[in-house]
């Protein structure tokens, strides 16, 4: 009798430490689609990740680079007409790999080289 009330309680303790150690599991599953899902909708829209916004301001501004003057309006989400103003690499370490900054109407503007659009204005 003793036997089966051991053989039992292991074996209920056991089931009830599998369930603790899913419940566990399915809690950081959530937590990294939580954060899957942010750190994917910042990438999908394109922008800068907003811990980087001050780093890549003061990087942009620590150069004096020329400012180019530029007619049309120079919003996120526009396309930048090619143009005679200089373009620079920002640094994979801003989280927008492959994007290119200009300064137009004395304004850094953040833009892919190839599509052209407009992913940030600083002002």
């Amino acid at each position: 009798m003793l036997g089966r009330i051991l053989a039992v309680a292991l074996t209920v303790g056991g089931a009830m430490s599998s369930t603790a150690a899913l419940a566990q599991s399915d809690a950081a599953v959530a937590a990294g689609v939580i954060t899957g899902l942010a750190v994917g909708a910042a990438v999908a829209t394109g922008g800068i990740p907003v811990e980087h916004h001050a780093p890549l301001r003061t990087y942009i501004y620590s150069e004096p680079r020329p400012s180019y003057v530029y007619s049309d309006e120079v919003v996120v989400g526009r396309t930048l007409a090619p143009g005679p103003y200089e373009s620079y690499p920002v640094p994979d370490r801003y989280g927008v790999p492959g994007h290119h900054y200009t300064i137009v109407n004395n304004r850094a503007v953040v833009y892919h080289p190839t599509t052209r659009r407009i992913i940030h204005v600083y002002d």
